[in-house]
């Protein structure tokens, strides 16, 4: 996934100024302190970098049982949260906004007339800001006027982000997007949401089912029921991940279990959009020590880079695990019009890096005939999330060679 320049670009020292003015307003940040204080960001900061980044990079353990509520639990969750807001959720408002880029090259175009987002699980709004950022610099035509509702179980943080969103919807300068938030833990037994609630054209998840303590083969029929409800015709649905093992194949089994959920139902609304290119099995799932992620670069704000080194982390390149679901009728070919440049069959996505063996570069494909290792010989430089249009492959899953001339989408 290769991200255009402006967006990049646009968390540099004007995002630094936005964000330390906000939370000097909003006193996370004493009066006579500054972003630029080695001294309190070490003392005050850091510290809960650390603790956070352990909490949630949890590979082999359920984050659904071992997650605390971590806003409390804290001699200081003032810094806690100061920390979140600072460090993660730039982060996570970046990922977003990457997904929304991905559509916009592959010639995505938002279709109904209104956009009615809601975001679960959204505390600083990071997926809101994300969708705002990405139609900023990265634009599918969406509408200038937007309402949101955020739905939250911590009410601090819910306040947090939804002053947040405002103040940076608003710091775009293009967007007049109003927004509802909603203090309330989801009850799945009830479902997502109750049946007199409205219905939306854009869902949003992110780092949220790895906190479910449920199977993906019983939240499927939960969020088909809930989109069938709720979710409007030509209705978009993003998911965002941890790119942790565990967490990613989490979400694969999810989309084995939409899929197969949906044929059992014999319905067909539902179109895979993004990473996938089709609804083939999935090639990951094929080995228990396999995943499937992404990764984005991104220009740092500067007191990010800053805590970086104090933290001695490195935030340069962000991995996460994502899905996008289309509600509509219309042919894959029809949403992303760059894939008409080759049949389903010569379609490829990298799922890995590429690197360099003789005169060719080796990667791992992902397509209709499933994950391959697979070599090309070109002078064109090419990286994960990088798609091969008309990338006929010669071999087997561990030896391909991907012949012709195909078309790269950068």
């Amino acid at each position: 996934m290769k991200v255009p320049e402006s967006l990049s670009l646009a968390f540099g020292s004007e995002f630094e100024r936005l964000i330390s003015d906000f939370i000097h307003q909003e006193k996370l940040l004493p009066e006579d302190q500054s972003l630029s204080s080695n001294r309190f960001l070490s003392r005050a900061v850091v510290p809960h970098i650390h603790k956070l980044s352990q909490l949630f990079n949890r590979e082999e353990k359920n984050q659904a049982s071992s997650l605390p509520a971590y806003w409390k639990d804290s001699s200081n969750p003032q810094n806690l949260r100061l920390t979140y807001f600072l460090y993660f959720m730039p982060c996570n408002l970046f990922r977003m906004a990457s997904i929304w880029a991905e559509l916009s090259r592959l010639g995505f175009r938002w279709q109904p007339k209104t956009l009615h987002g809601i975001e679960f699980g959204s505390g600083p709004a990071s997926g809101l800001c994300g969708i705002a950022a990405g139609e900023k610099f990265a634009s599918v035509n969406a509408p200038a006027s937007a309402q949101w509702a955020l739905i939250e179980q911590d009410q601090a943080i819910l306040d947090l982000g939804a002053k947040w969103a405002q103040t940076y919807t608003q710091n775009l300068g293009t967007l007049d997007w109003g927004l509802r938030t909603f203090h309330r833990k989801i009850d799945l037994k009830r479902g997502f949401l109750p049946k007199t609630a409205p219905v939306f054209n854009l869902w949003i998840m992110s780092y949220y089912l790895n906190e479910l303590e449920i199977s993906p083969q019983e939240l499927a029929p939960l969020l088909i029921d809930a989109w069938n409800d709720h979710l409007e015709q030509e209705g978009l649905v993003i998911l965002m991940e941890p790119a942790l093992r565990l967490q990613s194949r989490k979400l694969l089994e999810l989309r084995k279990a939409i899929l197969e959920e949906q044929k059992r139902r014999q319905k067909n609304d539902l179109t895979i959009l993004l990473p996938c290119l089709g609804h083939q099995n999935c090639g990951a799932l094929e080995s228990p020590d396999d995943w499937c992620h992404e990764e984005v670069t991104w220009w740092r704000p500067p007191y990010i880079k800053k805590l970086d080194s104090l933290a001695q982390l490195d935030r340069k390149s962000l991995p996460f695990s994502y899905l996008v679901i289309a509600k509509t009728k219309r042919s894959r070919e029809e949403i992303l019009p760059a894939l008409n440049r080759a049949p389903e069959s010569q379609r490829h996505r990298l799922v890995s890096p590429a690197h360099s063996e003789g005169r060719d570069l080796e990667f791992f494909t992902c397509g209709q005939d499933g994950k391959k290792r697979a070599r090309l010989r070109t002078d064109q430089p090419i990286q994960r999330g990088d798609i091969l249009l008309g990338s006929a492959l010669r071999g087997d899953r561990n030896a391909s060679r991907v012949e012709g001339s195909p078309t790269i989408i950068e």
